[in-house]
């Protein structure tokens, strides 16, 4: 178990990221000498990924978990929760409200959408968790102390007329997500070759990206383009999409591994 400053040392590599973990580090000492439930705002995956590795060595992750209101959020917060609540519970107590977007049929709306009219608001981008689009609109995960701002104030996502709900978080609806099943080889299971064969691109650009930390393997920024990729490994390119690598099956004559993979599209 490492100091506020330690961990700060280790970790920290501009003022950002010194704000965020020192606030991170405040809310879970809050948690343990006041004996309350405590939270981060909404944290992206370069945030969580920082976090997460705080969290560790602190020494607190018997006591705090990412959550964004279903298990496959990609924005989350965390939590850290005293010793009379387990992770069930501290789930289930978290400050986090389910907006749904209801629109008209003819209308079509995206994420892009949804988001700009929410930032029009001038609201942090860190109150909003998941926007999921799905035919009848759209559900927004937010902190509950921001959910009758918006209920009161959200009424139109990209010049079209909406309206909002509040639901309960076991009502949330999947986002209208289609997965395509593909397949290809490569040379060798490293992460930039099989980055630029799932997302169809260029194998430099596979790395810059890969080198920018634009690249999540299971929701884990991986900097490293000759990282080993296995069966299972869920992949995320910011900017571009999701897929999951399903398996490594024989290798051709040429020497090159052939993979199947599913891609969100």
């Amino acid at each position: 178990m490492k100091s506020k400053n330690e961990i700060l040392a280790a970790l920290a590599r501009s003022n950002d990221d010194r704000l965020l973990l020192a606030g991170l580090l405040d809310k879970e000492q809050t948690c343990m000498s006041r004996g309350y439930l405590t939270h981060t705002k909404f944290l992206d995956l370069n945030e969580r990924a920082k976090c997460t590795d705080a969290v560790r060595l602190a020494g607190a992750t018997g006591h705090a978990l990412f959550w964004g209101g279903y298990e496959e959020a990609e924005r989350g917060i965390y939590l850290f929760y005293p010793d009379y609540l387990d992770g069930k519970s501290a789930q289930e107590a978290a400050p986090l409200a389910l907006l749904r977007a209801h629109k008209s049929k003819e209308d079509k709306l995206t994420h892009r959408d949804y988001l700009g009219a929410l930032m029009g608001l001038q609201i942090d981008r860190s109150v909003v968790g998941d926007i999921l689009v799905h035919e009848e609109g759209a559900d927004i995960i937010v902190l509950e102390d921001m959910a009758d701002f918006i209920l009161l104030h959200f009424a139109k996502a990209g010049r079209k007329q909406i309206s909002l709900t509040r639901e309960p978080l076991a009502a949330l609806k999947s986002a209208a997500v289609t997965q395509k099943d593909g397949s290809g080889s490569v040379a060798s299971p490293r992460l930039d070759s099989v980055v630029a064969l799932v997302f169809s691109l260029p194998r430099k650009e596979a790395q810059e990206k890969i080198e920018k930390g634009l690249v999540f393997v299971n929701n884990m920024p991986c900097p490293k383009p000759e990282r080993q990729v296995n069966e299972g490994d869920r992949l995320t390119v910011r900017g571009i999409g999701r897929a999951k690598v399903v398996s490594f099956g024989g290798v051709s004559r040429k020497g090159r591994v052939f993979v199947q993979f599913v891609k969100s599209v």
